[in-house]
């Protein structure tokens, strides 16, 4: 054998190595994982007022200073799970 084919050979064999160790792309998630792509929330209530999020009243006297009034479909949902 020629020193050639040698080489050849032994790049196929860590090639077939290689293709041996990967995991396929159609493997199932294994439990816990979550998927990158899917966006869910574990928070459906929606609070209609500022004054019913219980927030402390310097807060309130701000948000009202700054002429706010209701607050916006994102603030409904999105202040109470955070305070």
């Amino acid at each position: 054998m020629k020193k050639t084919e040698a080489g050849a050979e032994s790049k196929a064999s860590d090639l077939e190595e290689t293709k041996n160790t990967e995991q396929p792309a159609s493997e199932e998630k294994k439990e816990g994982e979550d998927d990158e792509d899917e966006v869910g929330e574990n928070w459906t209530d929606e609070v209609e007022s500022f004054d019913n999020m219980a927030l402390k009243e310097d807060l309130l006297r701000g948000i009202y200073a700054y002429g706010f009034k209701d607050p916006s479909m994102i603030q409904k949902k999105g202040i109470m799970p955070i305070v």
